[in-house]
Order: C-alpha cells, then sequence, then structure tokens
C-alpha cells in the first residue's frame, strides 16, 4: 500500500512565482510607442472580417488563396 507524503513535493507559494519579478509592460510601452496601422490596411482587415461574418463567405476567401 503506498504512503501519503507528508508535506507536497511543490509548496503553493512556489508556485506563484519569486516576488523579484514583476509587470513591466507598462514601462515597455512608454518607452516604445506602438506603430498604427496605416488607413488602407485597416480598411482591408475590415473589409475580410465584414465579410468573414456572412455564412460560406469564408469558403469564398479560402477559394482564393
Amino acid at each position: 500500500m503506498l504512503r501519503r507524503m507528508p508535506d507536497p513535493v511543490l509548496p503553493v507559494d512556489a508556485a506563484r512565482g519569486d516576488s523579484r519579478h514583476r509587470d513591466v509592460r507598462a514601462e515597455v510601452f512608454a518607452a516604445v510607442p506602438q506603430r498604427q496601422a496605416g488607413v488602407g490596411k485597416r480598411l482591408f482587415w475590415r473589409l475580410v472580417l465584414a465579410v468573414a461574418r456572412v455564412p460560406g463567405a469564408v469558403k469564398l476567401l479560402r477559394r482564393g488563396s
């Protein structure tokens, strides 16, 4: 018969990570601003997503590629 281990192998606190790790996304996005997509690219994707809403249109989109 198997015996139970007295303590878990990995305590829950160890799975949460080190306290020295922190979220640095705000600093990165402040230093490297996001580029805005051009008007042509935005219109293209808006059209593709609008067509994809129509039933059966996805087949037509895939057929063209």
